[in-house]
């Protein structure tokens, strides 16, 4: 199985599906504009050439995977500056309004993952969007549940944020989601293991994608300095190469799991 060819298989899947890249781009414009709105503050993004990524982008992808210091009205957190945005403290006004949060993000998100997992074998509409996205939303949230976990506590004490590296683990997770029509406890255990038995081609797709990305990144910070309309176009460019990869990644595990699954029937026989 070539990478490339995965990868160049799933534009055409994804140009079947187009509308989807719209989902990433308002989150991304809507959380701008009201960071924006909210705290009188302009985003000034800072300017780099060249950005090395290594890893898999988020689904919904997010502008945010290149450029590293945009803006989040919610919460925003490096070493060398305090936290920013609303939630900045724990409290039971803060805990309920993040809750929230993740109910509507989880919902997104599966309904995002449902179009790209059925993108290139059906026709999928947006009534596709939020059927499939409701039937997956439990898994997602508590999924989303779990990646709130290490927010939480460097919130409690910047040191514990160095637990979010254990969330690696759960990388292939939402695929097994879409993928696998098994309980939710057996796509954690699905996902995990699948990590585990696939160093190598993991390795493989998080250098490949990053680089990928990375040459992205070199025409959309250029497009940031230009203001608001750089970045909405950045956004597009993000959203679109990023539901390719997320859809790439996805079929290399489809394919690979079912072929260790055919494997391991014939060897019980």
């Amino acid at each position: 199985m070539s990478i490339t060819d995965k990868l160049n298989e799933q534009f055409q899947a994804i140009h079947k599906v187009i509308w989807i890249i719209l989902l990433p781009v308002v989150l991304d414009i809507g959380e701008l504009s009201l960071f924006e709105r909210i705290l009188k503050s302009e985003y000034q993004p800072i300017s780099r050439l060249f950005n090395l990524k290594i890893g898999f982008i988020s689904a919904p992808p997010s502008i945010r995977y290149i450029l590293e210091d945009f803006p989040s009205l919610i919460f925003q957190y490096n070493y060398s500056s305090p936290f920013q945005g609303i939630i900045n403290q724990v409290n039971l006004t803060n805990m309920l309004l993040l809750l929230s949060i993740v109910l509507v993000t989880s919902f997104l998100n599966s309904g995002y993952m449902s179009v790209i997992g059925q993108a290139g074998y059906k026709r999928v509409t947006v009534k596709d969007f939020f059927r499939d996205g409701n039937k997956l939303w439990f898994r997602f949230f508590i999924l989303a549940l779990l990646e709130v976990i290490p927010f939480l506590l460097i919130l409690i004490k910047r040191e514990f944020g160095y637990f979010s590296l254990g969330y690696v683990a759960l990388v292939y997770v939402k695929y097994s989601m879409v993928v696998d029509q098994v309980s939710i406890r057996n796509n954690f255990k699905l996902g995990i293991s699948f990590l585990f038995k696939n160093l190598g081609l993991t390795i493989k797709l998080a250098f490949s994608f990053g680089i990928l990305f990375s040459l992205v990144g070199i025409s959309i910070h250029p497009l940031a300095a230009m203001g608001f309309y750089g970045i909405v176009i950045g956004a597009i460019i993000t959203a679109y190469f990023g539901a390719v990869i997320n859809k790439a990644v996805l079929e290399i595990y489809r394919e690979v799991s079912e072929k260790q699954m055919e494997k391991k029937e014939i060897d019980e026989l």
